[in-house]
């Protein structure tokens, strides 16, 4: 017999949440921080310079996609290169744990696409 994943939330016998899988609430503390998702799925087109982020997020501030950076670096799911070149610029591209999202993203998408998903938030 194939063994069953443990479930994401486990209840007691009245129906009441005693717990959630560590690994879930770990990942939702992430990602399901606001503009975190955006701004990784920007860097999954390609590494870029702190200015080409904020332009590619429409609505977010400096100070909040600065603070946004440095905790998913301090993840590692970003890192900063510094940009070959005449002058010195920093960029921002995924590591290989941050690339590692690729396909969940992508999942997700094609969740929500399923769904009308897109359709639902636009009112």
């Amino acid at each position: 017999m194939t063994e069953r994943p443990s479930p994401a939330v486990t209840a007691d016998q009245h129906g009441q949440v005693s717990a959630c899988d560590v690994q879930f609430v770990d990942v939702f503390k992430v990602l399901g921080k606001r503009w975190n998702g955006m701004i990784i799925v920007a860097l999954m087109h390609r590494p870029a310079r702190f200015s080409e982020l904020a332009k590619m997020i429409p609505g977010i501030t400096d100070g909040i996609l600065s603070d946004r950076l440095r905790e998913l670096m301090a993840v590692s799911l970003v890192e900063r290169q510094l940009a070959d070149g005449p002058s010195t610029a920093v960029l921002y591209r995924l590591t290989p744990v941050g690339e590692d999202l690729r396909s969940a993203f992508h999942e997700l998408r094609e969740w929500a696409a399923r769904n009308n998903l897109g359709e639902l938030c636009r009112g």
